[in-house]
């Protein structure tokens, strides 16, 4: 029985051994090949027999073929190489972004500027010179331009961002289903004694491109026990159950007791809105999810009062309507979110899609219930964070330079009298205060209490007939008489009205010098037969909130350019001013040079999250720096993230790599076993022989 169970000894530790060498060679084979795990044997001792003198040992077997394999490693490194993925792409896509506005290589928005206004220095010199007026003209185009083409530029970026995004998810919702099946394949072929090691290794090295992506968090329980989250904790796989992600066009999502209505808006923004109802009929705004309100010049946070029905309030960048049923009513805590964008849902069988577009708050903090890593991370940030402010700081730096420029402009003088006006700005209701929000009017918040001059010439002589301001003494006014423009109080209507009837022809009694009308909401004003005008002060804003006498027109980055009507005549270009003697004076350059002092003038200089005072070119070197300061944070961020996630890479190949010397180590003990093993047997054989040798 001894030498039989030698024998058995032998032939055991042969298989176990040459199971070991298979897996030895099979690791070496595959040294190159991506998301290989190295592999080993668990030899295992057979079960002894109960002889005399003791138990004797009957050899061993491989009891299974595992991967060297460490979970806890694993998620470390996918937690930091998804930070790491967002941020070089973020890096690379910011840099970029950062040669749209190099001051150092081209002439730039800032050198341009400092251009136009030492044109208009030049100008106030020489009101009258031709030559300069066309340079001024064409270097203001160029400015214009200039600013047109970054804005259209980071939109490309934006719409660049928009097309990766969904690249970026359907790779996402594929790798998903491979996963799936992957999955399927394992619970098939587990076994208490049958390692799928391969499928263990293509679901992890799926998991890796997939946190390239998105954040993921892994939960191995064993096998086919496996599930996938994002960070913030939806899951993505379980089992055989698979949960995608989509794509959806902007929306609209309420809260709401007593509104069975529904809101509806026009516009795109890169921010979403949130209204908090804080009584019946106001509401507060937030673009951070309501971690922050927007607020006020004062700092107070801003209220807005409910549009009447069928009319919209302007909030930034879009128009809102509130859309009543009978008998709605708004109560405190009524809540209305707005995603005037393209965002990526959470899809799940049993509730509706979760939002889970990642979401930057003002303070730089992370939504942490977003997605926060991998390029989709880096391609909303991008698109919506990072280019959505810079957007966002280029319109405030041109809407103020529009509205700097026409507020002086529109005060002044050319070479020649004018005989009528139209309107560039267009209020989208007529019969609203001008300064509410809902007058629709872009520049409706720079206008203020006061009064503006008009003087009346004889076209023929030249003469001063008439000089005087508007008056709104006037029964149509509710509230009763007012002499002063209130714009919390008077429509473009009251406008019309008040210009219709304030500047009586004192040759011509009954007839009006000027005659003002409406059309399609912008203001049109023409002299009467045989009568120049020219304009003088104005402490209301309302010739340029209007657009009438200005150089720029357009409220943006996206469509400043100048006036046409300075293009077809250069003698309309406002330099000088109507002085006491209601004369404008050749060489009187007063309006061109207060233009020109605006290059060192501090000015406000506001969006809905920020407010500022300071020169239009500090600012606009500001929206440089951040530019700048935005990149570095970036390349900072992928420079430290690359180096956790490459010791933590080193780490995992520590365990899980395959090294050539190991191996061979491991062939030579294996191949001698095997070797001692085969000895083994023989020894046996010939104890058989010398027994059965006896009965000779």
């Amino acid at each position: 029985m001894s030498v039989n169970n030698l024998l058995n000894i032998g032939v055991s530790s042969l298989t176990a051994h040459q199971v070991a060498l298979n897996v030895t060679g099979n690791n070496v084979a595959n040294i190159d090949t991506v998301g290989y795990s190295r592999q080993s044997v668990r030899f295992q001792e057979s079960t002894p027999i109960n002889w005399r003198p003791g138990q004797l040992g009957t050899g061993t077997y491989a009891d299974e073929v595992y991967r060297n394999f460490n979970r806890f490693i694993e998620n470390s490194y996918l937690a930091r190489f998804t930070q790491q993925q967002r941020w070089a792409e973020e890096s690379a896509i910011l840099q970029n972004v950062e040669s749209l506005f190099n001051e150092a290589n081209r002439d730039g928005i800032s050198s341009q500027l400092s251009t136009f206004f030492n044109n208009w220095s030049k100008l106030s010199t020489l009101p009258e010179d031709e030559a300069m007026r066309e340079d001024l003209l064409a270097q203001a185009d160029s400015l214009a331009a200039l600013i047109r083409d970054t804005r259209k530029s980071l939109e490309a970026i934006q719409r660049e961002m928009d097309s990766y995004i969904n690249q970026t998810v359907n790779q996402v919702n594929s790798i998903l289903e491979q996963l799936r099946d992957i999955n399927k394949q394992i619970a098939i072929t587990q076994t208490s004694a049958n390692n799928p090691n391969a499928l263990y290794d293509q679901r992890d090295l799926l998991v890796r491109e997939l946190s390239e992506l998105i954040d993921v968090r892994v939960d191995d329980k064993g096998g086919a026990d496996f599930a996938l989250f994002t960070e913030s904790g939806q899951p993505l796989l379980h089992g055989d159950s698979v949960f995608t992600l989509e794509i959806q066009p902007a929306k609209v999502e309420k809260q709401t007791q007593n509104f069975t209505g529904d809101l509806t808006f026009s516009g795109v923004d890169s921010h979403e809105y949130t209204l908090e109802f804080v009584d019946g009929n106001s509401f507060r705004v937030s673009l951070d999810g309501g971690k922050s309100w927007l607020r006020n010049e004062d700092g107070t946070i801003a209220i807005f009062d409910v549009p009447p029905e069928g009319e919209s309030i302007r909030i930034k960048n879009l128009d809102i309507t509130f859309n009543r049923n009978e008998g709605d009513r708004f109560s405190m805590g009524d809540t209305f979110l707005i995603v005037p964008k393209t965002a990526v849902y959470w899809n799940s069988p049993t509730r509706d899609p979760i939002n889970v577009t990642p979401q930057v708050y003002d303070d730089g903090t992370e939504n942490p219930s977003r997605l926060t890593g991998g390029k989709l991370a880096a391609y909303f940030n991008i698109r919506d964070t990072n280019i959505g402010r810079y957007i966002d700081k280029l319109d405030a730096f041109a809407n103020t330079l529009i509205w700097e420029v026409n507020m002086l402009h529109s005060q002044g003088a050319g070479l020649q009298q004018l005989t009528s006006l139209q309107g560039t700005y267009r209020a989208d209701l007529t019969n609203v205060p001008l300064g509410g929000r809902t007058s629709g009017l872009t520049f409706a918040d720079r206008l203020t209490e006061g009064n503006l001059t008009l003087h009346f010439y004889n076209e023929k002589t030249g003469e001063s007939i008439f000089s005087g301001s508007l008056d709104f003494t006037n029964p149509h006014v509710d509230g009763g008489p007012v002499t002063n423009f209130d714009p919390a109080r008077h429509s473009l209507k009251d406008v019309v009205y008040a210009l219709n009837n304030s500047f009586p022809d004192p040759d011509n009694p009954g007839r009006n010098l000027i005659t003002a009308a409406i059309v399609n909401g912008t203001l049109q004003i023409s002299a009467a037969a045989g009568v120049t005008f020219n304009a003088g002060s104005d402490s209301t804003g309302l010739m340029a909130a209007l657009g009438l006498n200005t150089f720029f027109q357009g409220n943006g980055a996206g469509d400043i350019s100048v006036n046409a009507l300075l293009r077809n005549n250069l003698a309309f270009i406002n330099a000088q001013s109507v002085d006491g003697a209601i004369e404008a004076n050749e060489g009187d350059g007063n309006i061109a040079a207060r233009i020109s002092q605006l290059a060192t003038k501090e000015v406000r200089i506001s969006t809905l999250w920020e407010n500022s005072t300071q020169t239009l070119n500090g600012y606009y070197a500001g929206l440089v720096g951040l530019v700048g300061s935005d990149t570095r944070t970036a390349m900072f961020n992928e420079q430290y993230n690359t180096a956790l996630a490459d010791d933590l890479d080193e780490r995992a190949l520590a365990i899980s790599g395959v090294n050539l010397d190991e191996e061979m180590s491991n062939l030579i003990r294996f191949q001698h076993s095997y070797t001692a093993a085969a000895k083994l047997i023989t020894t046996a054989d010939q104890m058989l022989e010398t027994i059965l040798g006896l009965k000779q």
